[in-house]
């Protein structure tokens, strides 16, 4: 393990959440907020600060020799925990969240993109957190180190730090240097979520709830800032603004580069989005079917069917409408739809739909395989054939198994059965609402703080797709390179024996 490399990465990354935290900070101010607020940004910034001066120190001497994918690993993982920890400062240090795992969770919830909420009152928040909270989601949409590498000098190791963070079970690049690819998404990023703020504002609901929203929305994480979510607004023209950013926002944002370049049939040529808007479209036909005779008017439930596919495909969780009380068979389709999530290369979370192909695709070649044995077969997504399919194979097993013992550790203190599954689903999904006492229009206060440890440790894995954490906790990823070299060497030789 190159620890000084590590450390020195980390560093700079610290020095990236000082900057970033000057923006509250600022808005504190811009709103005269009492003092106890602003002091509590400014001492985070500082505490940032000095921690990635120290580090800074510590490794000034580091070179670049012996960086591999693990180093890569604790990296992203060692951000994100720091983020997470140092991110919920401002919540407690103010006293407007007085409990720091409450801090905690709520700061986990917001990198993650999950947009589960412990407030029982989200308008009492001051701007600035508010600010903060919704701020947390749009850092964590694309992922802070895609960020770090768009604006960080180049180095020939950064792609194991992006393959690490970046979701899906693939990363491609649209051009050939990763330092380019990470500018160019970043700024597809940052345009789509300044047209969102400009289309919400002229929908009439003010300069502050249309950045945070927007900021929600493209790092579909589905934090509000009023108690009633987006029905608060009572506007079709927002919910069907909202919603179809989502989607976007959804989607492999590499398509929309297609889309500025003129390269149209790299986007027809899209088999994940088929499946994507495939799959939404004959689950929402479905889902409406199920419960329209429940309302008044079929373009009021028609509304609410689009919004909550949105909202639950692309892990957003808005609170819009209380699918909570919607039949049984419609609230399988919204579980299925927040494991599945959305495309890779977008802001959403679940295991994304490249895994549900190789799923249906697997299962179909098994099946084939088992009516004609001598049948060769060629496994294709995207129209590239996949060489290697067992690393798809792991990760769905993997998925299974942390799944369970999440679900395990859960219903220590969680005694409901219903709400012990979909609490699993939505944090490892980083999909927000959860069913029945965990709904759309409740919050997460009452869930002891065990489980609140337990599921903020289950957003982590689930937005960083489980690898990192493991790798992480792995006794052989901090093992000296000598020892380990020394260890394979003489599996080898006794293999040989």
């Amino acid at each position: 393990m190159n620890f000084k490399m590590v450390f020195n990465v980390v560093g700079k990354m610290l020095m990236l959440l000082a900057a970033l935290l000057i923006l509250p900070t600022v808005v504190s101010l811009i709103y005269d907020e009492p003092l106890r607020i602003t002091i509590s940004f400014f001492s985070t910034v500082i505490g940032c600060f000095v921690l990635s001066v120290a580090m800074h120190y510590l490794t000034k001497d580091v070179t670049e020799r012996d960086f591999y994918k693990r180093e890569g690993y604790v990296i992203v993982t060692l951000t994100w925990v720091i983020f997470s920890l140092l991110g919920a400062l401002p919540f407690y240090l103010s006293g407007e969240i007085p409990h720091y795992i409450d801090s905690l969770f709520e700061t986990v919830s917001g990198f993650t993109t999950t947009g589960s909420t412990i407030l029982q009152d989200v308008e009492s928040l001051s701007k600035s957190l508010l600010f903060w909270r919704s701020f947390t989601h749009f850092i964590g949409g694309m992922g802070v180190i895609v960020f770090a590498l768009a604006i960080l000098p180049r180095s020939p190791h950064t792609i194991h730090i992006a393959k690490a963070e970046v979701p899906g079970p693939y990363f491609g690049k649209v051009v050939s240097s990763m330092k380019q690819t990470a500018i160019y998404l970043y700024s597809i990023y940052i345009a789509l979520t300044i047209i969102l703020f400009f289309l919400l504002l002229l929908g009439g609901i003010g300069v502050f709830d249309s950045i945070n929203l927007a900021f929600s929305t493209a790092g579909t994480g589905g934090f509000a800032v009023r108690n009633a979510g987006i029905a608060y607004y009572n506007s079709t023209y927002i919910t069907v603004v909202i919603a179809i950013f989502m989607l976007i926002f959804s989607m492999n944002l590499s398509l929309i580069y297609f889309v500025v370049f003129k390269r149209y049939f790299k986007v027809l040529k899209s088999e994940e989005l088929r499946w994507f808007f495939g799959m939404i479209s004959i689950l929402s036909v479905i889902m409406f079917l199920d419960i329209y005779r429940s309302y008044d008017t079929p373009n009021h439930s028609l509304l609410d069917v689009f919004f909550t596919v949105s909202s639950v495909v692309s892990t957003t969780g808005f609170t819009y409408n209380d699918f909570n009380i919607w039949p049984v068979f419609s609230k399988m389709i919204i579980l299925i739809l927040m494991i599945v999530g959305g495309c890779t290369g977008g802001t959403a979370g679940g295991i994304k739909i490249p895994r549900l192909i190789f799923f249906v695709k697997n299962a179909k070649q098994s099946i084939s395989k088992a009516l004609n044995p001598r049948k060769i077969t060629m496994f294709k997504i995207d129209g590239k054939v996949v060489k290697d399919t067992a690393p798809l194979s792991n990760y769905l097993l993997l998925f299974g198994f942390v799944y369970v013992i999440i679900l395990f550790l859960i219903t220590f203190q969680i005694n409901d059965f219903e709400d012990a599954i979909s609490l699993t689903v939505t944090s490892i999904s980083n999909a927000g609402p959860a069913f029945n006492h965990y709904g759309p229009m409740s919050n997460f206060s009452q869930i002891p703080y065990f489980t609140k440890i337990i599921l903020s440790v289950s957003m982590l894995l689930g937005r960083l797709e489980l690898m990192p954490l493991i790798v992480f906790f792995s006794a052989n990823t901090w093992k000296k390179r000598r020892k380990r070299l020394r260890e394979n060497q003489r599996i080898i030789n006794i293999h040989n024996e």
